[in-house]
């Protein structure tokens, strides 16, 4: 079995709840803690060129966000997200022993042209490339196949991820596209899997690759308490104490209930995310979980009522979601239910 690593994301999917706006102190404290925890990989947040109120864990620079690199970083490694399409690579500095370790260029099927061109800006800058094709059961094996062979014959990646955006994918489908990235690229290229967790698949998913056998390093995203969008994700806690307890690991519960208790529970309050029956039937249909979290924001819709709903949804617009395009088809849904 290859080695099992964790990637903690509570600062960047975690952003998606409560619009990145965690405090500096907040920030710093969940760095510490994680650093202390022994979580291997910490992402502290996005890259972004053109939001105009940046603030907490979005930032402009890689300069501005590596302020809150601890002095002693252990064994871990920092990384930040940067969107091919929210990222303007000629602002990106140097890599140093000041900056970040790393970067997770996230980007959809239809922007692979622009993700080639961003992925060399970022190996020549010097950072650890760590590839995130977003909604990667968007991608048939053959497409996928030839996606991982282009970036690693031009691009040296530290990283491959199957990226589970909707919660629906099961562990054979997953074990598929793990099997692409072992044959396309090369063996010091580590695999990583991000799963929501829409079905409760999360958990599941992740155990699996436990037991895949491998000689290759596996990267396993989580976030403190799963906040993160729409269902959230896999839980750091629960997985780093699977880990201990199944796998003779030695990650510190204590100092990700740290997190935890300051950080990620007190959000809960006042900002929801997790499970929902919504979520899952997003998930069976292999839709954007924003269909049922716009569509809440404004209507009271019942669970059969949403149900009927997501089954309406072209099957060319499960993955092109936006505000006004699902206010316009629940009308229309509406009109035609009369």
């Amino acid at each position: 079995m290859g080695k099992v690593k964790l990637l903690d994301c509570t600062l960047r999917d975690g952003g998606y709840v409560n619009n990145w706006d965690f405090t500096p102190s907040q920030i710093q404290f969940t760095i510490n803690n994680l650093t202390n925890a022994g979580i291997d990989y910490i992402e502290i947040g996005y890259l972004t060129s053109f939001l105009t109120n940046v603030n907490g864990s979005s930032f402009l620079n890689i300069e501005s966000a590596s302020r809150f690199l601890p002095e002693d970083k252990k064994e871990s490694k920092y990384l930040i997200m940067a969107d091919v399409a929210q990222f303007d690579t000629e602002t990106l500095c140097k890599r140093t022993r000041g900056t970040l370790d790393g970067i997770r260029v996230v980007f959809y099927k239809r922007q692979i042209e622009q993700a080639y061109l961003f992925c060399e800006k970022v190996r020549e800058m010097g950072y650890d490339l760590f590839l995130q094709p977003m909604v990667t059961v968007d991608y048939s094996l053959k497409e996928f196949y030839e996606l991982c062979s282009r970036f690693s014959e031009k691009c040296q990646l530290h990283a491959l991820s199957v990226v589970d955006s909707f919660g629906c994918m099961t562990v054979s489908e997953i074990k598929g596209f793990v099997n692409a990235i072992e044959k396309c690229t090369n063996a010091n290229t580590k695999i990583g899997f991000h799963g929501h967790d829409n079905m409760h698949f999360a958990q599941t998913n992740a155990i699996s690759l436990f037991d895949y056998p491998s000689d290759r390093e596996f990267i396993l995203d989580a976030s403190v308490s799963g906040i993160g969008r729409g269902a959230g994700n896999l839980y750091t806690e629960i997985i780093a104490t699977y880990y201990n307890t199944q796998h003779n690991g030695n990650y510190r519960l204590d100092s990700i209930l740290n997190v935890a208790s300051e950080v990620t529970e007190p959000i809960s309050k006042t900002r929801r995310w997790g499970y929902s029956p919504y979520f899952m039937l997003t998930a069976m249909r292999r839709a954007h979980p924003n269909f049922s979290t716009y569509l809440l924001d404004k209507h009271q819709v019942s669970v059969s009522e949403f149900a009927k709903f997501i089954q309406y949804v072209p099957d060319n617009m499960l993955t092109k979601c936006t505000r006004p395009y699902v206010e316009d088809l629940y009308s229309q849904f509406v009109k035609e239910k009369k």
